[in-house]
């Protein structure tokens, strides 16, 4: 029965190397995800919520769920954090991340700055034995077999942006590196996590500025120490600050398309992955939902403020 419970630990394994990898494809509109260095660069307060079902109709398939924020408490001081859920077959993982970030002006025109982030995390490993058939009734192995750990750790990231123009990082997550025995019986099987590098930039290609049209080019390069690497490549045409639509490819494992649509204050998006990887034969794709809030926009609050005034220059102000 130990022999049943190293399969179900492999299929554990797995999904927390996935997790590592992010397989979050709307990683454009949540810088601080990548980098807790990109805490609080906003000039608004942004909180994002994100779903993502991972290969559809495949039987314990991943399932996501994350709740993020971040602002600026101070000129150039950035607080945030984010709790997630992630679960893949009887294997789930809970957590929470706090990140803070210090933002370094670059020029006296405050356009290119240098965000330095520190963040800690605290996950929670846990295997759900009502999701396990065995062999015998009760069986110990499986009852007794395992417990609920809390893993610390530690992130890190440096983030350069200029202005709404373009913006690069490096980042690393899981640098302690805690080891944790998550079951009690012979076979010491210790927490995975091992440390993960990400180097993130992109370019805004603007159009004219009475459209306010544009195109976002980004890429994610990520390495684990275990030797697993990925690329996301992903472009997005936004009209006039309304909509956007776009497309990423995920090297050796899918390629898909993003929509999604701006209300005032809120950004709604989607995103639907076909999978190019063996499994694709067996699953329906993924789907990624994102809801985004911005509080305290600076810019509407502005032009909502001026517009009025202009208007009633415009009507009374007397001929020439």
């Amino acid at each position: 029965m130990k022999k049943i419970i190293l399969i179900i630990f492999g299929f554990f394994t797995c999904s927390l190397y996935a997790q590592q990898v992010s397989l979050r494809t709307q990683y454009l509109f949540d810088n601080m995800m990548v980098n807790a260095g990109a805490t609080g660069s906003k000039d608004y307060i942004p909180i994002n919520l994100n779903f993502r079902k991972q290969w559809t109709n495949f039987p314990g398939s991943p399932t996501t769920q994350m709740l993020s924020a971040n602002g600026k408490i101070a000129p150039n001081f950035g607080f945030g954090g984010v709790i997630y859920n992630d679960v893949a077959g009887p294997s789930r993982i809970t957590g929470g991340n706090i990140n803070a970030a210090y933002h370094l002006r670059l020029d006296n025109t405050k356009k290119h700055r240098l965000g330095i982030g520190i963040g800690a995390n605290l996950s929670q490993h846990y295997i759900d034995a009502d999701r396990i058939t065995t062999y015998l009734p009760n069986d110990p192995a499986v009852l007794q077999g395992y417990n609920n750990k809390l893993v610390p750790d530690v992130n890190f990231g440096v983030f350069y942006y200029f202005s709404d123009i373009g913006f690069a990082g490096i980042s690393a997550n899981n640098l302690v590196e805690s080891r944790r025995d998550l079951f009690d019986f012979d076979y010491k099987l210790y927490n995975p996590l091992a440390r993960t590098y990400n180097i993130y930039g992109g370019y805004n290609i603007n159009f004219k500025r009475e459209s306010k049209s544009r195109v976002k080019l980004s890429t994610l390069f990520q390495i684990i120490e275990t030797g697993t690497f990925q690329i996301d490549l992903t472009a997005l045409y936004e009209w006039n600050d309304i909509f956007w639509i776009g497309a990423s490819y995920r090297l050796n494992d899918a390629v898909s398309g993003i929509a999604g649509v701006n209300i005032k204050m809120f950004s709604v998006g989607y995103s639907y992955d076909y999978t190019l990887s063996d499994i694709g034969k067996y699953s329906y794709g993924s789907h990624e939902i994102f809801l985004q809030l911005r509080l305290l926009n600076k810019k509407n609050s502005e032009s909502q403020g001026r517009t009025p005034w202009l208007k009633r220059n415009r009507i009374y102000a007397p001929s020439l």
